[in-house]
């Protein structure tokens, strides 16, 4: 706990004022650098998990992003791959489910028009199982790419739970910065 001691007269009174004066405006101050540190630790998190997701095909133009709006911060992914990365597609998502994929009007793992079930002259030419759910698509470079999808990365996700372990610990740090000047 930390004590102001201040004399007990109109001066005293008016160096208290002054002091709490200053005190609510340093934590101001300290609340935007929090929400500051706070979404820049989140991006980094998130531009870490995407560096490292081993699914990435050359095809992909998934970036991170940290904007401001009035008193608010967003922080995420986009791009025309960020759902497929983050959620994941096929029957590799479907193997490792994204944990709140439920909570978004998303379709299933294995649906849509262009998803198609190996038969024996696809199991020859691409070594799949017969039956396996997949898709075919042009990469960058014009190749025709086989696919059976790709697993959730939950690289907001896992940014996220690694924010919420790190929040306190930065909240605390500028909160102690401000009452140490008292």
């Amino acid at each position: 706990m930390k004590k102001i001691e201040v004399e007990l007269s109109r001066q005293g009174l008016r160096d208290l004022s002054k002091k709490i004066d200053n005190l609510k405006q340093d934590l101001k101050k300290a609340d935007k650098r929090i929400e500051d540190r706070l979404a820049d630790y989140a991006r980094t998190q998130i531009e870490n998990n995407l560096s490292a997701t081993p699914f990435r095909d050359g095809n992909e133009d998934t970036t991170t992003f940290k904007e401001e709006f009035d008193d608010k911060i967003k922080v995420g992914m986009r791009g025309s791959q960020a759902l497929y990365n983050e959620f994941g597609t096929g029957t590799q998502g479907e193997m490792s489910p994204h944990p709140v994929k439920g909570k978004f009007p998303l379709h299933g793992y294995n649906t849509g028009r262009t998803i198609r079930t190996a038969s024996l002259k696809v199991n020859e030419k691409y070594g799949v199982s017969v039956g396996t759910k997949y898709w075919t698509y042009k990469s960058a470079d014009g190749q025709t790419v086989f696919t059976t999808g790709i697993p959730a990365g939950k690289q907001v996700f896992d940014a996220a739970m690694a924010l919420r372990k790190e929040k306190k610990k930065i909240v605390k740090q500028e909160v102690s910065d401000v009452l140490s000047k008292l």
